[in-house]
Parts: structure tokens; C-alpha cells; sequence
């Protein structure tokens, strides 16, 4: 079957690896062995994808291990017993990057446009509680700036799409790629379109104004842009439920999936892999034994220590730093039904588009529409943002928008928590000091060291439509 690319928005899926245990493991402590092709630890948006195409057009022998229960990643889908309706308050829709449409016919699932609810702005900095008189661009004005981004964006599509193999080498990486995007902002006056821009999904690279252009351009790059601007398409199944796409996937990998998992203790070489897997629920062991091995979780210390990285494989992923990111439905009587309250520092008003939140922030509250009282918030983060502190900020933004009378009083005290995602790491990067010391280069040429193979927002962007595509390319490489 001919290589399929995929396409998405928003986001990938980490495995929770457990602790290294001491002393080690020894086989005997498994009760099963599975003999693959490939093992793939994570079954996020790159994970899920990889193992279809493994598994269906290369017929491969596979093993998918996944933390979670079911598959999903980022896509969070809560079935609102209430409404009778589902709310999807991770990834929103799906764009036409790559042949998305095919998957989907592939997967059988019925699609058509995204539905929008139509939501009135009220600007609030939730630092203080208070509304803030800001004037948001006009849509002449920000046309404009989106159709001048994508003019001076498009020739550096070809060094960060699907991926970054076809970097530069750092003496002849762009200037424009290293700015920081605020200086890309003036240098090119498209201050007019920054707010859409952190609105829509920039705001996961966390200081905006700061991050490297490249960083932001992964996040809101030329496929989004040309969506914006009229000549993309972005769309949901019919069932208005995102999971399920990784529902249709979940059935297609069966007895493929050792669900509610983790990898507690490896070892790698170029002659094959044994994973120990401990399962979480029944605290029993299954040793897998592979001859090559995928790993699409982000390359976070924690969810690294059971792999025993080389020296080579610590130095490069060392030096990545990265945003956490927490998505979540809340409910109260006092916040506005068909309004959108966006998070905006005083200093922004009435018109200085650049200026922003900074992590720790909780980007808005936004009605869900349905007729149902739910809203969305989105979340952003350092390291050590963890779901108690993304939780207690919401409630302190709602709190202070009470005492200042920018919500009214009245019905309960707190706010309700309905259903949240913690997305973990996401929007990993580079600082601009190592991209000009080649580790862009570094991180790559870990590709096939000791046959493991890397996907994942480290190595490409935090968009399903990339991550996809970014596997087609690395499959071919991988088996070829």
C-alpha cells in the first residue's frame, strides 16, 4: 500500500515510564515474552501511526506500549452525560497538511468542516482580575500581516517541514530563523497578526515574544497560515468526537497494545532489545524482545531513565528544554455563555500586539457552545507545572476576575473542574547557541544508533498533521 501522509492540529502522546528498578531485573520475573519486528513505547499521535503503518503496510511484527488505558494522546474528548454531547478540549480539528482526507477513509470515519462557535472577545489580564481596554486588529490589518508572515515564511518551509532533515548546517542556517519572534515581528511589521497567532496554538512555545522564530514557525508555520488565509481546509469526524480517530485505531492494533504500561528496565543493542514492561493495573511483567525500537514519547529525563542513553544520546537530549501544557473544561454560573475571555497584560492595551503572557499563564476561558455551560481553558508552563498548579492558577484567574467585579457574584464559591488533560512536555527546543553548535545535526544522527529510532515533537513539531508526516519519512529510512 502506498505510504500515507497524515494530517492533524494540536499535539503528541507521552508513555509514563516508571522508576529504574535496583537491583536489576532479571527475565525469569516475566510471565510473557513477545518475540517483534518493533517495539514502540508511546501510542500518541506518532506512536498510534507508526504502528498502522507498521503493522498494515510493511506487516510487521509489533509490540505498542502506552501508560494510558486507551489510546488518545492529545486529543481529549469529554462525553458530557448532561448535554448529551461530546466536547472536545484538546486538539480541535484536523487540516488538510498532507492527505489527512485519506486517513480517515482509510480509518472509515465520516468527516466534514470543524464546526466554530461564534464567541465574543472580552480582553482580561488575569494577573489582576480586571478587563483591559484592548482593541484587537482589524481583519483588514491582520490579513495583511498573515499574508506577509507567510511570504516571509514560506522559503523556510523547507528546512522545518516534516521535520528538520533538511536543516541547515549552522553556518548557513537563516538570520530570520534565530530571531527572537518579537524582532521577527518588527523587522517585518506584522504585529497585526501576533495575537491570532498566540491565540490559535503559539501560545504552547510559552514567552512568545522571546522563542526562537523557527520555534514559533513550528507552531504556527505555513500550513496554518494558508489555512487562515482561506486556501486550507480544517475539519472533525461527523461524530464531533476527535478520539475517535485513536478509537479506529485502537480496534485496527488489537492484541498489538499492552495498554496501561510501562517500560521499567531495557537493554539496547545493534543485535536487538529486551524491554522489561510492568503493567500497572495487574503488576505483572512482560518481556518484550525486539530487533528495532521506536520511541515516541518526549525525551524527557524521567520517561529516558529506563533506556540507558549513551553518552552521546544524554549530551544531546540534555540541552532540550521544553513547555508543559494542560487542557481543561470548567464550569460556573458567572462566566459569560457565548464570550471568550482572553488573557491579555494591561500592557497590551489598547494595541501593542506583542505584548503577551508569560509562564505560567492560563491563556482563556471559552464557551463551548452546545448549548451546555462548559469552558474551555488552555494552560501553559515550565517544567515543574504540574496539574495542581495549572488547577489552582484557573481558580485564582476566576477568583480575581470576581473581586473585580469582572464577573459577577453570586453561585458557589469555586469553580467546577468537568475534565482536564495534563499534555505534559511539549514544544521542545534548542536554545539558539546549540543550533549554532550543530545540534540540530547531533539530535538527528541518533536516528538507527544501536537500532532505535526517535519520533515525537522533539524531533519534528507538536502538530499530529507533521508528526505524521514526519513518520512516513522515517519508516522508509528506518526499514529501508
Amino acid at each position: 500500500m502506498a505510504a500515507l501522509k497524515i494530517a492533524g492540529v494540536l499535539l503528541t502522546a507521552a508513555s509514563l515510564v516508571a522508576a529504574v528498578p535496583s537491583p536489576p531485573l532479571s527475565t525469569s520475573v516475566a510471565e510473557t515474552t513477545l518475540n517483534v519486528d518493533v517495539a514502540i513505547v508511546g501510542a500518541g499521535a506518532s506512536g498510534a501511526y507508526a504502528a498502522i503503518r507498521l503493522k498494515e503496510d510493511f506487516g510487521k511484527t509489533i509490540a505498542v506500549i502506552e501508560k494510558g488505558s486507551k489510546l488518545g494522546g492529545h486529543v481529549s474528548t469529554y462525553d458530557d452525560p448532561v448535554a448529551g454531547k461530546p466536547f472536545d478540549f484538546g486538539v480541535q480539528s484536523f487540516n488538510s497538511y498532507g492527505p489527512a482526507e485519506a486517513f480517515f477513509t482509510r480509518l472509515g470515519i465520516e468527516f466534514s468542516p470543524a464546526p466554530r462557535v461564534p464567541l465574543t472577545q472580552r480582553f482580561v489580564d488575569f494577573k489582576t482580575g480586571k478587563e483591559v481596554p484592548y482593541v484587537a486588529s482589524s481583519n483588514e490589518d491582520r490579513t495583511a500581516a498573515l499574508q506577509k508572515f507567510l511570504q516571509v515564511s514560506e522559503p523556510f518551509e523547507q528546512y522545518l517541514l516534516p521535520g528538520y532533515w533538511n536543516f541547515p548546517a549552522p553556518a548557513d542556517i537563516p538570520a530570520d530563523l534565530l530571531l527572537p519572534f518579537g524582532e521577527f515581528v518588527a523587522k517585518y511589521n506584522i504585529s497585526a497578526a501576533v495575537n491570532q497567532v498566540f491565540e490559535v496554538t503559539g501560545m504552547g512555545v510559552g514567552d512568545i515574544k522571546k522563542r526562537l522564530t523557527m520555534y514559533v514557525l513550528s507552531a504556527f508555520g505555513p500550513p496554518m497560515i494558508r489555512t487562515f488565509l482561506g486556501n486550507g481546509t480544517i475539519f472533525t469526524p461527523n461524530s464531533r468526537r476527535n478520539v475517535e480517530v485513536y478509537e479506529k485505531i485502537q480496534a485496527r492494533l488489537n492484541s498489538s497494545l499492552l495498554l496501561g504500561s510501562t517500560v521499567v528496565q531495557s537493554t539496547r543493542s545493534k543485535t536487538g532489545h529486551i524491554l522489561w514492561v510492568r503493567n500497572h493495573a495487574a503488576c505483572k511483567y512482560t518481556l518484550v524482545r525486539a530487533a528495532k525500537l521506536l520511541i515516541a514519547i518526549e525525551p524527557t529525563k524521567d520517561n529516558l531513565a529506563p533506556f540507558g542513553l549513551d553518552k552521546e544520546e544524554k549530551a544531546v537530549f540534555d540541552k532540550l528544554t521544553y513547555q508543559t501544557v494542560h487542557a481543561g473544561i470548567v464550569t460556573h454560573p458567572s462566566l459569560p455563555v457565548d464570550v471568550s475571555l482572553v488573557n491579555i497584560p494591561a500592557a497590551g492595551a489598547p494595541t501593542n500586539y506583542v505584548e503577551l503572557p508569560k509562564p505560567d499563564f492560563n491563556s482563556r476561558f471559552d464557551y463551548m457552545g452546545q448549548g451546555a455551560d462548559n469552558f474551555r481553558v488552555l494552560l501553559v508552563g515550565d517544567d515543574k507545572f504540574d496539574t495542581r498548579k495549572a488547577k489552582d492558577l484557573v481558580a485564582k484567574n476566576f477568583k480575581d476576575m470576581r473581586k473585580k467585579g469582572t464577573l459577577p457574584a453570586g453561585g458557589p464559591d469555586e469553580l467546577t473542574f468537568k475534565a482536564w488533560s495534563d499534555h505534559g512536555a511539549m514544544h521542545m527546543h534548542f536554545a539558539a547557541k546549540e543550533i549554532k553548535a550543530g545540534f540540530i545535526q547531533r539530535l538527528y544522527a541518533l536516528q538507527g544508533r544501536t537500532q532505535t529510532w526517535w519520533t515525537g515533537g522533539a524531533f519534528s513539531h507538536q502538530f499530529q498533521a507533521v508528526l505524521w508526516a514526519f513518520d512516513d519519512v522515517l519508516l522508509d529510512r528506518m526499514l529501508g
